[in-house]
């Protein structure tokens, strides 16, 4: 991959990281600031209402947790840049491919900058779960 390219994708994943954690850190503190707080318009005394709000809680940390997996892969794709791997199937490599031919392609690595494999690995992957 050309410097130049590798300096847009660099760039790319930096602002996704930054707007990632952005929401991240909303999230978190939307869904603690009811617990934290005491009496504000989270706490309830009604039973039905008490459970739509641990589930409105659940499903917060289910979006924090999914989003931390994201921003932890984002990372690995920066390290990778730096270490000089980015762009490069992981499982094409492992399979002793040579590298022009596990290069993920540049229209999937402009939609999931942060993939690691092409989409026929990806595919394979898929069916063994």
């Amino acid at each position: 991959m050309k410097p130049e390219e590798l300096s847009e994708f660099r760039a790319l994943l930096k602002v996704l990281r930054a707007r990632i954690r952005g929401d991240v850190e909303q999230m978190q503190e939307e869904a603690f600031s009811g617990s934290e707080s005491g009496g504000d318009q989270r706490s309830s005394n009604h039973m039905a209402e008490m459970g739509s709000d641990a589930w409105d809680l659940e499903f917060s940390l289910q979006l924090v947790q999914s989003d931390q997996g994201v921003l932890d892969e984002i990372n690995y794709a920066l390290k990778k840049l730096d270490e000089g791997g980015y762009g490069l199937c992981e499982m094409c490599t492992e399979q002793g491919r040579p590298e022009s031919r596990a290069r993920i392609p540049r229209a999937r690595l402009q939609v999931i900058p942060y993939a690691r494999n092409c989409i026929e690995c990806e595919r394979e992957k898929e069916k063994r779960r």
